[in-house]
């Protein structure tokens, strides 16, 4: 299952380290001015292994070190060519044929064919990890000649094209770490601190809890980048990140900045914030499993005790916007609106003890939330126990629905830029992300046919799936979260690093220093 946010696990010794650092230890070089890049990064990122990799603090090095076929255009959801230069989809939407860049060639020289590009996404496969999915569709795979790859589906996938786009799709991996160094794992233990990509940085040091370094790649098919270097510094504070950036040891923090502290950064003559919309939302999912949200009065009650504009304005700030409806804003035009003012069903006074989980992370914004919400659904006559969580207790939740608590706070993103992508993974029975059980057979239906809909009807179907999810009162949404960026002033080629459907991420190779 994929780990979609930031894991704030850091123990109180190296926060005691971070903080000593912040007090008078100054960094070996200054991030101000140089051919090197210097960013923080709250927390590891689970491993630099694109098959396994599925969070989102780590975006950056995975799409820097490498590429996958396709990709989103920066600030769109337009789908442009990567290292496919073009592709065409059969009429039965089954069979998609697919040219490749010529002369690209992988971190360890080795020449990118269509036979290198099949034996990467069979190893996605092989490892079967939670990427995999997006992969599960295919039947075959042919290489007719060295450049062109034929795929071919077992039925047709309306999404597919998305699928490979998404910062979580098919990477290319090289036979410098799947064949060279495969040893009895696919080359999952060699990758752990390794890298074999086509990117426009090589992965040159991983060490755990302390910093990556990403080289400019001297083989890149590409634009040469401007910087040489990337250092990327684990610093589990943001307080302490914010020092580091004014001071200059850091150019640039990619998320989690106060939101009640970027009016005074942006008025530093030595930083800009940038904030670029983006597919995140912060989210209530309400427990159908157990008494009281078993009960859809209760469900509704509760949704309309919350004042989801005092949250976004108080919480959020410019960070944030009101949700419009069930998808994130730009996935599906013309969706169902929330019911944000209508009157609340008449109910007894609720009464007995509930639990209001949220995950660690974001800088005490969840929590921020958490007492609002603590507030605000008190008043309806429940006790509130507000109670902080990590990932893998949430991830585990589903296993003892009785045993999880009533409500569960956090900040999600689709896949990609479509709404299977999103639907799917977080209202499927089964969906990845479903963690509370909620259950709709109906929905789950609606979702099969729209996946192998025309575009037309698969429209039609989400929005119904919309609906639906609206009405159960099953999550709610309580603001859609844009990307909130803090560099130092000299930083450019922001516009063209940034990509809606990629949270948290900047792409290295574009950004310079002006």
């Amino acid at each position: 299952m994929r780990t979609r946010l930031l894991l704030l696990a850091a123990v109180a010794a190296s926060l005691l380290l971070v903080a000593s650092a912040a007090v008078g230890s100054p960094r070996t070089a200054k991030a101000s001015g140089g051919d090197t890049l210097r960013v923080g990064f709250l927390a590891d990122m689970s491993v630099p292994d694109p098959d396994i990799f599925y969070d989102i603090e780590g975006n950056s090095v995975i799409l820097s070190v490498y590429e996958g076929l396709l990709k989103y255009a920066p600030g769109s959801t337009k789908i442009v060519p990567s290292l496919a230069r073009s592709w065409t989809v059969s009429p039965d939407k089954k069979t998609y044929t697919f040219k490749l860049q010529p002369g690209v060639k992988f971190q360890d020289g080795s020449p990118m064919t269509a036979q290198a590009v099949k034996a990467s996404l069979k190893r996605r496969l092989a490892v079967n990890q939670a990427p995999a999915y997006m992969l599960a569709p295919v039947k075959s795979m042919a290489t007719p000649d060295k450049l062109t790859l034929v795929i071919t589906l077992k039925t047709p996938i309306g999404p597919f094209l998305a699928y490979l786009a998404s910062s979580w799709g098919p990477k290319i991996i090289g036979p410098g770490a799947i064949v060279k160094n495969a040893g009895k794992d696919f080359g999952q233990t060699w990758m752990q601190t390794h890298g074999d990509g086509t990117g426009p940085y090589t992965l040159s040091a991983f060490d755990r809890g302390r910093q990556y370094v990403l080289l400019r790649n001297p083989k890149y098919w590409g634009k040469k980048p401007f910087f040489k270097r990337v250092v990327i510094s684990i610093v589990p504070d943001i307080g302490t990140q914010r020092l580091e950036l004014q001071r200059g040891d850091l150019d640039a923090i990619l998320h989690s900045f106060p939101a009640s502290e970027l009016a005074s950064a942006a008025k530093d003559k030595n930083l800009k914030v940038v904030q670029q919309t983006s597919f995140l939302r912060a989210l209530l999912y309400l427990n159908p499993n157990k008494a009281p949200f078993s009960s859809p009065k209760a469900r509704a009650a509760l949704a309309h005790a919350i004042d989801v504009p005092a949250i976004v304005k108080q919480a959020y700030g410019s960070s944030g916007s009101l949700p419009y409806g069930a998808y994130p804003p730009g996935i599906l035009p013309g969706e169902p609106k929330l019911d944000y003012g209508t009157a609340a069903p008449k109910v007894t006074k609720a009464k007995g003890s509930i639990v209001l989980a949220y995950t660690a992370d974001d800088s005490g914004v969840q929590r921020r939330v958490g007492e609002m919400l603590q507030g605000q659904i008190g008043a309806l006559g429940y006790k509130v126990t507000l109670k902080e969580v990590q990932l893998p207790q949430v991830y585990d939740y589903i296993k003892n629905l009785k045993g999880a608590p009533d409500l569960l706070m956090m900040t999600n993103t689709p896949d990609a830029a479509h709404p299977d992508t999103w639907a799917r993974i977080c209202w499927y029975s089964t969906g990845g992300l479903n963690f509370l059980g909620f259950k709709d057979t109906e929905m789950d239906a609606l979702l099969d046919r729209a996946q192998s809909a025309p575009d037309a009807q698969a429209t039609q179907l989400y929005k119904q799936v919309g609906s639906r999810l609206i009405a159960s009162h099953e999550m709610l949404f309580l603001a859609d979260v844009k990307d909130t960026m803090v560099l130092r002033k000299d930083i450019a080629g922001v516009a063209p690093a940034h990509v809606r459907a990629y949270p948290w991420m900047l792409g290295f190779g574009a950004l310079k220093r002006s």
